[in-house]
């Protein structure tokens, strides 16, 4: 089977489970039901096919171009949003996990794919710095999200009329104790991703930094992220703050992957 049909069937999936998160939301009731968490472990799957066939197809790791970039980072944040609420059952996060990876499916779905024959493709590097750069995203966006709803919380309780979200989003303290830990992780990735990508521009280019933009988009937030997490556990920074440095760490990296997947002339998935 052709790997755009597998893609198509994990959109078909996933939208089953954004469109049941929308109506608990308005129903006030449990965001992830069985069917919701079954079709979304469905829909990965084929996604995992989706992948494994397109790398079949083209010969190397699929994460070359908008096309296979925003899948593997929608393959990503799925599977973290898996493993986040498999430990904290926060399923809140489904909010903006759904529309998330809908949206980069869509895009997945929509776009040419890159047909770039160029042999360094086929190296370790490539697989090795994705998975960790769409792995640090995936954690990331975990933290962006918490820190989202941390605000969206805050507001509600200062106001005197709650609306629904209030009754599905969770607790300040759980927010901010969730988005914290998903800052460490992504960081940590972030780090590890930045470093194989240095290695990544000597065998392209023949030196570690080029700087290129997106050099120092990533940069920017990974020092964003040094700030969080240096001034959270040493500075007593959490709740509001953290969640605004969370939010903004994170609209760098949207930035690095934006520029790694649309810029002529870069065509990786990661930064």
């Amino acid at each position: 089977m052709d790997s755009r049909v597998y893609l198509f069937l994990s959109l078909i999936l996933y939208a089953v489970g954004a469109v049941h998160v929308f109506v608990h939301v308005v129903t006030r009731r449990r965001l992830l039901t069985t069917l919701t968490v079954a079709s979304t472990l469905l829909g990965f799957a084929f996604h995992t096919a989706a992948l494994s066939q397109r790398w079949t197809e083209e010969g190397h790791f699929p994460a070359v171009g908008l096309s296979d970039g925003a899948s593997f980072l929608a393959w990503a944040t799925v599977l973290v949003f898996l493993l986040v609420y498999l430990t904290t059952r926060v399923d809140a996060l489904g909010l903006f996990a759904y529309p998330f990876v809908f949206v980069l499916v869509c895009v997945a779905s929509l776009s040419p794919t890159s047909g770039r024959p160029d042999s360094v493709l086929r190296g370790l590097f490539l697989p090795v710095h994705t998975v960790l750069a769409v792995f640090g995203y995936g954690a990331l966006f975990v933290a962006f999200t918490m820190g989202v709803l941390y605000l969206i919380q805050e507001h509600e309780l200062r106001s005197r009329s709650p609306h629904r979200v209030y009754y599905v989003v969770p607790s300040l303290e759980r927010c901010d104790t969730i988005g914290g830990r998903a800052a460490i992780g992504g960081f940590a990735f972030l780090t590890l991703a930045i470093l194989t990508g240095f290695n990544w521009n000597m065998s392209l280019n023949g030196r570690y930094w080029t700087g290129d933009p997106k050099e120092w988009a990533a940069i920017c937030a990974w020092l964003i992220y040094v700030v969080l997490i240096t001034a959270r556990y040493r500075a007593g920074w959490g709740g509001r703050r953290a969640a605004w440095l969370g939010i903004a760490g994170f609209a760098i990296v949207v930035f690095t992957f934006a520029w790694a997947t649309l810029v002529p002339g870069v065509e990786a998935a990661a930064p």
